[in-house]
């Protein structure tokens, strides 16, 4: 398979946030986008989503290749929106039986040239198309969420995905402004997750201990590492910290992740009912619920602002 820039159709099956999320990138990229949902009350939605993604980035300056939302449609009947796509995205739920069913359907449904991909945050493509005849065109696309807005992106084979497949998806990705990412094998929760997870997973043990509030961690993250992660990873940033760059850094601090590392052996739950009502109450009182979707916007331009100024940083540089 060769990558080419040709207008292509698009399936997105669900259409919650990530689905029209993704809707959002493949037709503001000028590909025809084809959205399924079971739920007629969803699929209502679509357009006032798109609608506010628009609004969002156009708030900041953003450019959208004009007339997207005429290259959207909407489908209550799956094979009325995959019949005839090239790329399918599945983000239904992170349910195996469900995924399982779904692929199975979209393997009779779908052109057998279709690469068919699922947004699925952790369970891995050999889980749920292990039966399928065309087997070797499914892969997982799991996106940073929202992938209209921020463009990390892991792409994930199951041990029959064709090589072909995997890198005309990594090709598609980038020519919609996706910055894909090949995780090579399909280890458990995959790569972004489980780095997400890691700085999670410490936070949420620092809040149950009575540390630190829940509000003053995100301070921590968002006007310290947050910050610096902006322009460059974890890794370059522990580089940049000595003289003698990582090999310096990690002679001198090595030891303290050590025995960071050593404590990790702790046994039982760490979600705890008490962890997990707490957390509740602290962020409730911080943003009623019903202020998520302002919230969101306010997130989603304030992301693309901070894309713009950098990549304008680039270009003067």
């Amino acid at each position: 398979m060769q990558v080419t820039k040709q207008t292509l159709t698009v399936g997105i099956v669900g259409a919650g946030i990530i689905g029209c999320s993704w809707a959002t990138v493949w037709a503001r990229a000028g590909h025809r986008v084809a959205i399924f949902d079971s739920n007629a009350a969803v699929l209502e939605r679509v357009f006032e989503h798109l609608t506010r993604h628009i609004r969002d980035s156009e708030r900041v300056g953003q450019e959208f290749h004009p007339g997207l939302e005429s290259r959207v449609t909407l489908h209550l009947e799956l094979k009325d929106a995959v019949a005839h796509a090239d790329f399918v995205q599945e983000s239904v739920a992170e349910d195996l039986e469900i995924k399982r069913d779904l692929f199975q359907r979209l393997d009779r449904l779908t052109r057998p040239e279709a690469i068919l991909a699922s947004s699925t945050s952790a369970i891995p493509m050999s889980k749920f198309t292990e039966d399928l005849e065309r087997r070797q065109r499914c892969l997982i696309v799991h996106p940073a969420t929202p992938p209209h807005t921020l463009p990390a992106t892991e792409v994930v084979p199951a041990p029959w995905t064709d090589r072909a497949v995997v890198e005309r998806t990594l090709g598609l990705l980038k020519d919609v402004g996706q910055s894909p990412v090949l995780v090579k094998n399909e280890h458990p929760g995959f790569a972004m997750n489980r780095l997400q997870g890691a700085l999670l997973i410490e936070m949420f043990r620092l809040i149950e201990a009575g540390v630190i509030t829940a509000s003053d961690a995100d301070t921590l993250v968002t006007d310290g590492f947050a910050l610096r992660w902006a322009v460059l990873g974890p890794i370059e940033a522990i580089d940049l910290n000595a003289d003698g760059g990582i090999e310096e850094y990690l002679g001198r601090y090595g030891d303290i992740y050590d025995r960071m590392a050593q404590e990790k052996h702790e046994t039982g739950r760490l979600m705890a009912p008490s962890l997990v009502d707490g957390l509740v109450k602290q962020l409730r009182e911080q943003l009623p619920l019903e202020q998520i979707d302002i919230k969101r916007s306010w997130r989603d331009q304030r992301i693309a602002m901070l894309k713009r100024l950098l990549t304008k940083k680039g270009n003067d540089a």
